[in-house]
């Protein structure tokens, strides 16, 4: 596992890419949170969902399941109603 500054991962992307490529890579902000730096397919995809989208998703599977389903018509006109701003751009 290799760790780096963001001033070092920003002047160096492509060198610290492809070492992220066989190692874990940190980036390390002197003021903040540290990242971590993996290749996606080495990323679990359960990790890539929140909590609340996992939640979200099993809800609306539930709701499939109980026939508790709307056309995408009826929800876009719910959606536009719900928030015109959306809408007018």
């Amino acid at each position: 596992m290799k760790t780096v500054s963001v001033t070092e991962f920003r002047g160096n992307i492509k060198k610290y890419l492809d070492i992220a490529e066989s190692e874990k890579l940190i980036i390390h902000r002197s003021k903040g949170r540290s990242f971590v730096v993996i290749p996606l397919e080495d990323e679990d995809d359960e990790c890539l969902l929140s909590d609340k989208q996992k939640i979200a998703i099993d809800e609306a599977l539930e709701d499939v399941a109980n026939n508790k389903v709307h056309s995408h018509q009826d929800v876009m006109e719910e959606t536009k109603k719900r928030f015109p701003h959306l809408f007018n751009r």
